[in-house]
This record gives C-alpha cells, sequence and structure tokens, in this order.
C-alpha cells in the first residue's frame, strides 16, 4: 500500500507528462500547418496534367501504321499501311499483344518488288523472319564501303546487329512480306530519346566488327540437349526455319525443337515441332514469348496461374483461352499464364518463338523481376484429367486417335526422368 505522499508524487507526476504531451502536440500541429501554409503547392488539375502516355505510345502514334492488339494476329493477313520512315512504297503495321508486357513488340513489313528500305541503324534488338519473297539485306558499321550482303529467302531467320546500318532489298518478283520481333518498347520508355535511340554514332565491335562470314550458318555453335537443358545454337542466320533440324525437347511426348542466340543478342528463342496426334505439358513462364505458328493445325489453352493445376475440375472453364493454330497465327502467352500445345492435325505442327524475357545463356540477366514468378511445368500426374479427354474428341472429329501412351505411362516415364525433360523409350 503506498502512503498517501506517495500517491500524490504520483499523480502530479502524470499530469505533468500529460500536460507536456499535449502541449507538445499543439506544437507541433502548428508548425505542420505553418509548413502547408508556406508550402507552394501547384493546382489539382495541373498535377493530374502529368498523366502522360509512355515514350513508346508516343512513339508508335507519330509511326502513322496501324497498331493490332488483342490476344492473336495473322502476321500474313494483317493490313498494311505506308510507313514513311521506312522509305517509299513499303507498308508496315504494329503488333502488340496482351502477353508481350511491353517488354517487346513485333511488326509486319512489305517491300514491293524492285523495292528497298531506307538504310537504318538503332539501339534495340530486332530478329527479323522472311514470311514471303526473295531479297538481300546490306549491313556495315560506320564506313558503308564496308557493307555485307545477306541474302535471304522465305523462312530465313537473322539478326541485324546492334546499332549496325542495314537496309532491306526486294530482288524476287513477288512482295516480301517479313515479321520482325524487338525489345524497342522497353528501349525507348528507358531513354524517351528517339534521336539516341536511332542516331547514336557507336559501333558495338564487341557483338560484330565487319566479319565477312559472320551471317555463315556454318559458323554455327551447336550443343546437344542436355538433362536439364534443351538444345541451342548460337548461329548469326537460319537459313529456313521451316526445315530447320531441331533435337529432343522433351517438353510433351515426342516434341523437339532448337534453341538460339543471334548476333550475341540478349534476347533468345527457339523453334519448336509435335509430332501428330501429341501434346506437352502445360507450364508458366515470364511475359513476352512470341509466337508464330509456321505449319500444320492445333490449338493452345491458356488460363491464368490464379485458378490453379486443375481450372476444369474446379469449375473455372469459362475462363481459358483457346488459340486455334493455323500458318501464320502469332500468339503470346501473357506473363506467368500456364499454357499448353496440342497437334490435332495429320502433320507435325512447328512454330517459332522470338523474343522473351531478355537473358540467355551466354547472357543472363542479374534481375528476376521480369519472370513475374517462377517457371513451373505442371507433370502428367498433377494434370487436369479434361485435358486430355478434349484432346481425344478434337482427334475424333477427323477419325485420328491420341498418339501418346495412356496417362500411367507417362507418369511413369516422368517420374524415371526425374521430372524434368521427358526421356521417350
Amino acid at each position: 500500500m503506498y502512503s498517501k505522499k506517495a500517491r500524490c508524487t504520483v499523480l502530479i507526476f502524470s499530469f505533468a507528462l500529460l500536460l507536456v504531451t499535449a502541449l507538445w502536440g499543439q506544437g507541433d500541429g502548428a508548425a505542420s500547418l505553418a509548413r502547408e501554409d508556406d508550402y507552394p503547392f501547384r493546382p489539382d488539375h495541373e498535377r493530374l496534367s502529368l498523366h502522360e502516355k509512355s515514350s513508346y505510345t508516343k512513339f508508335q502514334e507519330r509511326e502513322g501504321i496501324p497498331v493490332y492488339t488483342g490476344f492473336t494476329a495473322d502476321v500474313y493477313k494483317v493490313e498494311l499501311k505506308p510507313w514513311k520512315r521506312q522509305g517509299p512504297g513499303i507498308l508496315g503495321a504494329y503488333i502488340d499483344l496482351d502477353g508481350a508486357g511491353s517488354l517487346v513488340n513485333a511488326f509486319c513489313l512489305e517491300i514491293p518488288p524492285g523495292g528497298e528500305t531506307k538504310a537504318t541503324r538503332h539501339l534495340f534488338e530486332e530478329q527479323v523472319l522472311i514470311l514471303r519473297g526473295t531479297g538481300e539485306t546490306h549491313i556495315w558499321q560506320s564506313d558503308p564501303a564496308k557493307k555485307i550482303v545477306v541474302p535471304w529467302r522465305e523462312g530465313t531467320l537473322f539478326s541485324p546487329p546492334l546499332n549496325t546500318w542495314y537496309q532491306h532489298f526486294n530482288k524476287g518478283p513477288d512482295s516480301v512480306r517479313m515479321v520482325a520481333v524487338t525489345d524497342l518498347p522497353l528501349k525507348i520508355d528507358l531513354f524517351r530519346n528517339v534521336d539516341f535511340i536511332f542516331d547514336t554514332n557507336f559501333d558495338f565491335t564487341d557483338r560484330y566488327s565487319g566479319q565477312a562470314n559472320y551471317f555463315d550458318p556454318e559458323n554455327s555453335r551447336d550443343y546437344a540437349p542436355m538433362a536439364r537443358s534443351h538444345s541451342l545454337s548460337i548461329v548469326n542466320l537460319v537459313r529456313d526455319a521451316w526445315t530447320w533440324r531441331l533435337f529432343h525437347a522433351g517438353q510433351g511426348y515426342g516434341d523437339i525443337d532448337r534453341h538460339f542466340v543471334l548476333s550475341d543478342n540478349t534476347m533468345t528463342g527457339h523453334i519448336e515441332q509435335f509430332p501428330v496426334g501429341t501434346y506437352e505439358r502445360a507450364h508458366r513462364h515470364g511475359p513476352s514469348s512470341t509466337i508464330v505458328l509456321l505449319s500444320g493445325t492445333g490449338y493452345s489453352l491458356m488460363w491464368p496461374t490464379s485458378l490453379g493445376l486443375t481450372p476444369w475440375e474446379d469449375g473455372n472453364d469459362d475462363q481459358i483461352k483457346r488459340v486455334d493454330w493455323k500458318k501464320g497465327i502469332m500468339v503470346i502467352p501473357p506473363i506467368q499464364w500456364f499454357h499448353q500445345h496440342f497437334n490435332n492435325g495429320s502433320e507435325p505442327a512447328r512454330f517459332i518463338k522470338l523474343g522473351g524475357s531478355p537473358g540467355n545463356e551466354l547472357y543472363p540477366m542479374t534481375t528476376q523481376v521480369l519472370e513475374g514468378g517462377v517457371r513451373l511445368t505442371i507433370l502428367f500426374r498433377n494434370e487436369d484429367f479434361y485435358v486430355r479427354d478434349l484432346f481425344e474428341k478434337e482427334l475424333a472429329k477427323h477419325g485420328d486417335k491420341i498418339q501418346m501412351p495412356p496417362r500411367e505411362e507417362l507418369i511413369d516415364m516422368e517420374r524415371k526422368s526425374g521430372d524434368g525433360p521427358l526421356t521417350v523409350p
């Protein structure tokens, strides 16, 4: 029990503490109010006007050619318009699909018979696939007298080295159409200066220094597939994406592929092919993997990660996206969406994947944030039963049957391969 004197001391101390706290709060409030009154805040309407469009969007608007958005596009059928920056008679269109994540873009370009583009150079990487026609591209660095000539035809894949001058020429009787994937959106949004992107006088001789045989495919450095890695070619030109030899992939049953690094780029890509009556396991990864169907028929199923591994079983089938294949269809799986590819046709189905998140075996990225999450494959043992049932029904429409072992055998093969790339006996 405290004494009367002690209780009085505690009361006096408590009252003093409350008084000091109150005075402190008033003083702080007064000081805050004084600071706000003295600070010259700009008007609200001016603040709202600061919400600008991105540098890439503004650049694209000035280009004056169509911009196609959405989930898919047909690179053979998108309508093209005159592209002044590329030169007289040149037609073009941009393709910015939803899944690109604004890391990459694509464009289609058409050159009339006897036509040529203006010479250009730029600080973004560009992968070019010839869809139709024959011609050549002249490439040089600072000295235009030291040009090399790169001949091409339908199916040729190449990449002008970073910031080299280059110019395309149509040497055939018909119009040339090409599709390209670039990392322009990221570069122009970072630097916000078109002149810097297109008119910087610097030669990246560590990537290219004028070698006459630089685009000779025979100089390719080729690596066989490994337990956890696909086959890889470090090459500067692929003569024909439609016939390029592919090797064991293991993402599905009997699928084959070949990855490539072009012109010392950070962007990568691969060509993949599925046997008749087969499909690959669903998987997810980062944005901007731009797929163009080269041959065959089939379809892709895609769904957001939030729907889990078994969206049909869980009653979310209305949220599944389906894209039917035919030659020229471009599709980009959105960032970290599960996607799965099926060949329901009568011939092998082949596609090329261009672009993707920057980074490859030669030049990995330190940051992992661009992937938007962890890469993941849905193993056969975890696959929604609806997936195979639907595929068998699709095949039956044409009188065909699945060319894959029963689910139990696939699961056993999967376990024997360590849940990595599937090894087919």
